[in-house]
């Protein structure tokens, strides 16, 4: 439980600083058939599990259970820094204030999509890109840090994940639930996040950073 409890900031984080890749569902589920968004928010599931996986154990293998290690500190004072950097880039790098921003070039290619290649892309976007992946690293070393029992930190890790996921789950979920309004609903969405997500991922780096710097310097 006190895993559970550590890791909903950075996994609210998470969610948060994922609300520029939502923008690819909510065209997806736009413009394309329903198995494709969904395929989209598997790879992001897969990558985010796997990611978070993958780090907790190699914590495990490292530290034993009556250890509490100072490297670990060091790690998320590390982790806390490079959010700040990326928080100060995303920042400076908004739109200017009354400009609308422009949509990436590669959105076009989102119309052919196909579930494959949806599939790939998120996976690639929740394990390899730099902002999402230092935040998949910080919460399961959050995990690791909290607890060294394997159903505890697996329970923790599925949390992270959903939690995480719920920008990337909405265009998947609301349909379900709004039927034929939720193409209105999306379609504001859509022009909404396009306009202040930078903004708004810029502040949670921000926050999450100083959050992991500052515990981060109470472990030392």
């Amino acid at each position: 439980m006190t895993a559970v409890l550590e890791v909903l900031p950075v996994a609210v984080g998470l969610a948060l600083a994922a609300l520029p890749i939502v923008l690819i569902p909510l065209a997806l589920a736009t413009n394309r058939p329903p198995g494709v968004v969904r395929a989209f928010l598997a790879g992001w599931l897969v990558g985010v599990l796997g990611a978070g996986a993958l780090v907790i154990a190699l914590a495990d293998v490292i530290v034993r259970p009556e250890e509490h290690p100072l490297w670990l500190s060091y790690v998320k004072l590390v982790l806390g820094i490079a959010l700040l950097g990326l928080a100060v880039r995303k920042w400076l790098a908004r739109a200017p204030a009354g400009e609308e921003p422009e949509p990436a070039k590669w959105m076009a290619s989102v119309t052919t999509m196909n579930a494959g290649k949806a599939f790939r892309i998120a996976l690639l976007l929740a394990c390899v890109n730099p902002k999402n992946l230092l935040l998949v690293v910080s919460g399961a070393t959050v995990i690791a840090d909290a607890t060294y029992q394997p159903l505890e930190q697996a329970v923790a890790l599925l949390v992270f994940a959903v939690v995480g996921s719920i920008g990337v789950a909405t265009p998947v979920v609301l349909p379900l639930v709004l039927g034929a309004r939720a193409e209105t609903v999306l379609a504001t969405t859509n022009r909404w996040m396009t306009r202040y997500s930078s903004v708004i991922v810029a502040v949670v780096l921000l926050v999450l950073g100083v959050l992991l710097v500052l515990d981060g310097i109470r472990g030392l």
